[in-house]
């Protein structure tokens, strides 16, 4: 999850620097994996006004523009075919470093230019290189340029764990960092103009399985016009990893990227019937999804259909049907909720992983559904204009509430080796937005439905923990009356064996417990052998390991051969192990063995000493 910082303070007041920042947020649990100044490769650019424009006398297609900045008045041969008089834009003056380009003053076409006009591109701001970026009309030639494109930023990146889901949005992390600073969270208020019909006049919504589906809001908007996304917009979307696209799927994205709450936007025009429904997939169904290829689809996987055909792949990807183009007017918003599990079983069938499919399988907010389709539609008419419809379709069968657990304070204490207080558990959980009352030495916490981690008292004393500060815990031995450990007859034999033998020059090895049957074929043993009296596993991992061994010399042959097989000619080793054999007890005898075997020379032929073989006596020996 990578956040930028300045788009953290737009919900609380960070007064700490980015790296201190990032230490509080690592020691609280909320692990920052890279911080990067974002403007470190742009250095010396200016905010410059274009006062007149040339044509260059060697060559059609270029300019030569006199550009006035701060510093004065440069000359600047520019080839950009969107640069007109009076427009503000980004200079690059000699002595300038542009991702690690140097910018120097350079003939082109026998003119000197000392400057470099440059595009968004060229910043690093985004992808465009049609043209210069043209900065807006009230810029002044004093501004910093790497603040007002928004270069002089940080940018966090953050390693979420699998149970915080809800730190899969910026408002998840800013609530954090409130906490953690002691400051109040400002999430976004905002009005919407809506006008008539109503949305549920113009379209509705049914849930087939609310099992897989809580939750479904859907909101119009009419009369949109399809365009590109303003610079920041595209900016903060590049920043957390995300392509831009347009206005309308560009919101979408940056919505989901605030909530949490992944969204979708159809074209309501190709929505048949103005009917959504859904449903599980019918089996062998086809669907095209965004990316163009096309699914099948088996019953286990839900979809979003109209009244004749599937149209989105619920939680993982829209469908190309119904997707959004220049052509498109009318906006249907999907904010829904749905399954972790069917969305990960969907996911992982399909070999198709989404910034969607991410949030949904951890467990999104259900009642975060509603907030983010009215954020979306906020959005969508500010950056493409058209009327809100009023009101929305919000298919809610079952509500899904807040929770509720009891936190013992002897227990927090007991559990951390603290003395908080009451007061204090209760400050500490309310700055995480776990509503608290205090009943005699207990408290009663709210679980939100945004925190699907919290589901027993340990994990309420694991947030008090994290917030108060690990650094802040003092560190102390539990109190205990148990005596010191020692070892049983059997274990301190076992250590004297095992001693004795590595003094006697041998290598102890361990082998699996688990044998081929088919080994005890190569020796001529009667029925009645004990080596024979296996037991056999009900589900091995293969038919080489489906034998509990009975003795340790299989083991024991193994390792010499394979030894012998990678060219080492003198192994001297032992194992001590336990061994199994069916008796007459429903489980198996156990017994602990020990092994011992040679192979080769116990030395090797030097000047003062011919070279000595290993033999029965030898082993006799260790044995003794």
């Amino acid at each position: 999850m990578k956040v930028l910082l300045s788009w953290l303070r737009e919900y609380v007041n960070i007064d700490v620097s980015p790296e201190e920042l990032a230490e509080k947020l690592a020691l609280s649990g909320t692990e920052v994996e890279a911080l990067k100044y974002l403007g470190e490769n742009v250095q010396g650019v200016v905010v410059g006004e274009i006062e007149e424009i040339t044509p260059h006398p060697q060559a059609d297609g270029l300019a030569i523009c006199k550009v006035k900045t701060r510093e004065g008045t440069f000359s600047v041969v520019c080839g950009a075919p969107n640069i007109k008089e009076g427009q503000k834009v980004p200079l690059a003056l000699p002595g300038a470093t542009i991702q690690g380009i140097k910018v120097e003053k350079r003939p082109i076409r026998g003119i000197v230019s000392e400057g470099m006009i440059l595009s968004e591109e060229e910043l690093g701001l985004g992808e465009d290189a049609s043209g210069i970026l043209e900065l807006p009309p009230g810029t002044n030639l004093e501004d910093d340029l790497k603040k007002l494109v928004g270069l002089d930023d940080y940018l966090f990146e953050f390693e979420i764990t699998p149970n915080r889901p809800d730190c899969l949005g910026v408002i998840g992390i800013a609530r954090e960092v409130a906490a953690i600073l002691g400051k109040e969270l400002e999430i976004p208020q905002f009005e919407m103009e809506e006008e008539e019909p109503p949305t549920s006049s113009q379209v509705e919504i049914e849930i087939e399985d609310p099992e897989l589906c809580p939750r479904y809001v859907g909101k119009l908007l009419k009369g949109v016009t399809v365009r590109p996304s303003p610079l920041w917009l595209r900016w903060r979307l590049k920043c957390a990893g995300v392509r831009p696209i347009n206005n309308i799927v560009d919101v979408t994205n940056y919505v989901m990227l605030e909530t949490g709450q992944p969204l979708h936007a159809f074209d309501f025009k190709l929505v048949g019937g103005q009917r959504v429904v859904v449903r599980r997939a019918r089996e062998g169904e086809r669907l095209r999804t965004l990316d163009g290829v096309e699914r099948i689809l088996d019953s286990d996987m839900l979809v979003i259909a109209d009244e004749t055909k599937p149209i989105a792949l619920a939680g993982v990807m829209g469908g190309e049907e119904s997707e959004v183009s220049s052509l498109t007017r009318e906006i249907l918003i999907e904010s829904a909720n749905f399954k972790p599990v069917n969305i990960s079983r969907t996911s992982r069938r399909l070999g198709l992983v989404t910034e969607a499919s991410i949030r949904f399988e951890r467990g999104v907010d259900p009642n975060g559904a509603l907030y983010a389709a009215r954020r979306a539609a906020f959005f969508i008419q500010k950056l493409a204009g058209g009327k809100i419809l009023r009101g929305e379709v919000d298919a809610y069968p079952r509500k899904i509430s807040s929770r509720e657990l009891l936190l013992r304070r002897k227990r927090v204490n007991q559990i951390l080796g603290t003395s908080l207080r009451e007061e204090e558990i209760k400050r500490i959980l309310e700055s995480l937005h776990l509503p608290v009352s205090i009943e005699g030495e207990s408290l009663k916490v709210t679980i939100p439905t945004f925190r699907v981690d919290l589901e027993r008292e340990i994990d309420l004393i694991e947030e008090v923990a994290r917030i108060y500060g690990y650094n802040e815990i003092e560190a102390t031995l539990p109190q205990s009356r148990a005596r010191a450990g020692y070892l049983t007859f059997e274990q301190r034999v076992e250590k004297i064996v095992r001693e004795t033998l590595v003094a006697s020059g041998l290598y102890e090895v361990l082998n699996y417990s688990m044998i081929d049957p088919q080994f005890f074929e190569k020796f001529d043993l009667p029925e009645d052998h004990p080596w024979k009296r296996g037991v056999r596993l009900a589900n091995p991992l293969s038919m080489d390991q489906s034998l509990l061994r009975t003795t340790l010399i299989p083991g024991l042959l193994n390792t010499l051969i394979l030894n012998k097989n990678r060219g080492e000619k003198s192994v001297q080793i032992f194992e001590i192990g336990k061994v199994f054999r069916q008796g007459s007890q429903v489980m198996p005898e156990e017994f602990k063995m020990v092994g011992i075997a040679l192979m080769g020379s116990w030395r090797e032929k030097v000047w003062y000493a011919r070279e000595e073989e290993v033999d029965f006596y030898d082993l006799k020996g260790d044995v003794k």
